[in-house]
């Protein structure tokens, strides 16, 4: 990708609908302490937030703030969270009445259950700035919640926004009843796993193609209430009998398709897995060496491997093609994440329904070295060696591509248990009158509310207005999406809105309550009092990329093959390129380079050097004149310039900008102590080095320099 695409992939927004913005809104929220600023208190009809001075908080409950939670996050977060800084909302402000407001609007405190405050997960979960080590701080932390909650237990409006009852409506998590029908694309699926059982040890494959790949859950992995698996030392494994289908449909030279889409639904548990070795999220392999594909988490990065006939890959489907490592597109959060390969594109990686712009920089070849035998595994290699932590929510196997059109339906369309819940608001629209939404879990943390849809037997064209959702009679003011409805019924079945709103859990799904509140209903009015605008944060901007950086490991290799003239499917020179791809340069930036990347290039450059000068044909055309006969050719400072003249020629270039010149090498070649003195001591005797030995550490010395490495 160029400098400029990466750039502009860096700026643009993740999602092309209401949906995907919401879940990506849903994404943000696990990994940025902040959802909306908050500085005064929202005033409504029947209760507001504590804020501007402590208005509505008991005078135990703001003490008991700031002798907890404040210091905490002043003394910790204040860069960030003040007011001023990047991060919000300002849950650091230096006025504490102002963070005791924001924290509360913003849903950053659990009271019910402490320890799922999200100022507290994010220290034990999501390591995010810790001023130690996480796991105290985050202790720390919940002492500091926990007494803050025993002081808004005393004072019933000291906890956040009170619905009034005015115009309001309740229903329970517990109501709701799973819709029918479905909204994804599944056509000619192949394999597919929806984690439904929420209890035993086997998942099955409901694709109802045969053999059914069952997964059999080993280690911790085990089922979520709300569909899924959860693992961090586990797996999910199908047999090779069964995996043996993905060959047939994918892979066979009589009849497969040669392409295919996995399609995930994944939350990983951090961003620091995968930093050694790439945790395995779905593999389809026999162990670390040997794999026909894999999709793997390397920090926050997404990685494919994909073994197909082009010589340049493993059979371990490396070189992997990665997303780039300055999008970050990996999140420990809920994502849609989508890989496909076909023989026009070869691998692309889509999350929450968008091509993440990072072309495959390798042929697309024919299937048909991958092997039969291989097991299919989710959450760790089938060798028990590369677990990933986290949640996988839905896995699918499809054995053609899915268009960017099908994989942005099957991302609007969500996962996990989705309920349709109702609101009866008979009293004020008349009898048979509700109102209902699409509504799932969405991660540990939040609820997902979706389309609300006004049902009623008699449309008579009233007036529906700022339509707000609470928690246990609560309002928070991060994820009320809906405030702007404000739209006529004059239909039975009326969609009052597209989008979606996130809803922080309080208690959890069995014990949750939820309030709809209206300003205006079929002609009831609730006035809310809007807060004033806050103050916008300082722009921030990104750092400017830099013009120079280092040719990563396939454009190095593809650098010396071409300057050298060998060609790199050489079985030596593949043979090295493929056990050192990993500590060859993976990205451009110049700030990831250290002294093994130089040693492993220097490794390659020898081994291109090496075949170079050993085929006598080659070489004669390479350096025209050079006496390669003459054992001590390299006592000569004319043979030296000669054979370095042709490196330059060769490799460097003559007259090109910000390059060494003929001059500059020579003075660091034949300096007095220098390159040559070493190669060619004043006084030989038997046993020192002959011309053959000293042009390929001279050719290796120039290949391997910054001249070819770095542009």
């Amino acid at each position: 990708m160029t400098t400029t695409n990466r750039h502009k992939h860096a700026l643009r927004a993740r999602g092309a609908s209401t949906l995907s913005t919401l879940l990506l809104v849903a994404a943000l929220s696990a990994l940025v302490a902040c959802g909306s600023s908050g500085g005064g208190g929202e005033s409504v009809a029947g209760g507001s937030i504590p804020g501007g001075g402590g208005a509505g908080a008991s005078a135990e409950a703001l003490a008991a703030f700031q002798a907890g939670v404040f210091p905490l996050v002043r003394n910790n977060c204040a860069t960030c969270h003040a007011g001023a800084g990047p991060g919000t909302p300002s849950i650091a402000h230096p006025d504490a009445s102002t963070a005791y407001s924001v924290i509360l609007s913003n849903q950053k405190v659990n009271f019910s259950n402490p320890a799922q405050s999200r100022l507290v997960r994010r220290l034990v979960s999501d390591f995010h700035y810790c001023w130690s080590d996480c796991v105290m701080n985050g202790a720390e932390m919940q002492a500091a919640v926990d007494a803050w909650a025993l002081a808004v237990a005393s004072d019933p409006g000291g906890g956040g926004q009170q619905v009034s009852g005015l115009v309001s409506t309740s229903a329970a998590f517990t109501d709701g009843f799973e819709p029918q029908g479905d909204d994804r694309y599944e056509d000619n699926i192949l394999a597919e796993w929806e984690f439904k059982e929420e209890t035993g040890t086997v998942a099955s494959d409901t694709s109802g193609v045969a053999p059914a790949m069952d997964l059999t859950l080993e280690g911790d992995a085990t089922f979520l209430s709300n569909y899924g698996i959860a693992m961090t030392d586990g797996s999910a494994e199908a047999t090779a009998a069964t995996s043996v289908k993905l060959f047939d449909a994918i892979a066979d030279a009589n009849g497969g398709s040669q392409q295919y889409s996995v399609e995930l639904w994944v939350q990983p548990a951090n961003i620091e897995q995968g930093d050694n070795n790439p945790a395995r999220i779905a593999t389809y392999s026999l162990g670390t060496g040997q794999r026909n594909f894999s999709i793997d988490q390397a920090e926050y990065v997404y990685e494919s491997r994909n073994r197909n006939l082009d010589p340049e890959l493993s059979n371990n489907g490396s070189p992997a093609h990665r997303t780039a490592d300055a999008d970050q597109d990996a999140q420990a959060a809920l994502q849609h994440v989508v890989v496909t390969y076909d023989q026009y594109r070869g691998r692309r990686v889509y999350v929450n329904g968008m091509f993440t712009d990072d072309d495959d920089e390798f042929a697309a070849q024919r299937l048909w070295n991958w092997d039969p035998n291989f097991r299919f595994a989710l959450g760790n290699e089938t060798s028990n060696n590369r677990d990933w932590e986290g949640q996988i929510r839905y896995a699918a196997i499809f054995p053609f591509v899915l268009t960017d059109a099908q994989i942005e339906q099957n991302f609007n369309a969500g996962i996990g248990k989705r309920l349709l819940i109702r609101f009866d608001v008979s009293q004020w629209a008349g009898p048979g009158s509700y109102v209902e939404f699409l509504m799932t879990e969405l991660d540990a943390s939040s609820y997902l509310f979706c389309s609300p849809t006004f049902v009623t037997p008699n449309p008579t064209g009233s007036r529906i207005s700022n339509l707000r959702v609470s928690v246990n009679g609560v309002i928070p003011v991060s994820g009320q999406s809906f405030i702007n409805v404000d739209t006529l019924v004059t239909g039975a079945s009326q969609v009052l809105s597209d989008g979606c709103s996130v809803i922080l859990k309080d208690l959890g799904p069995a014990s949750d309550v939820f309030t709809i509140a209206f300003e205006y209903l079929a002609g009831f009015e609730d006035p809310v009092v809007p807060p004033p605008p806050g103050t916008p944060p300082p722009p921030v901007f990104d750092p400017p990329f830099p013009t120079e950086g280092f040719r990563d490991f396939a454009r190095i290799n593809a650098t010396f093959s071409e300057v050298t003239g060998v060609d790199r499917t050489t079985p030596s020179i593949q043979s090295t390129y493929n056990g050192m791809i990993d500590a060859l340069p993976v990205a451009p930036d110049l700030r990831q380079f250290s002294s093994a990347t130089e040693v492993n290039i220097m490794k390659l450059g020898l081994e291109y050097c090496n075949a170079l000068i050993d085929d006598t044909t080659a070489r004669a055309a390479y350096f025209p004149g050079f006496p390669f006969g003459d054992p001590a050719a390299f006592d000569s400072a004319a043979n030296q310039n000669m054979f370095v003249q042709a490196l330059v020629d060769n490799m460097v270039g003559q007259n090109v900008p910000n390059q060494p010149t003929m001059a500059d090498i020579l003075g660091i070649l034949q300096a007095p102590g220098g390159f040559f003195d070493l190669v060619t001591p004043p006084t030989c005797v038997a046993g020192c080095p002959t011309t053959i030995p000293i042009a390929k550490v001279t050719c290796s010395s120039v290949l391997s320099s910054a001249a070819v490495s770095v542009h």
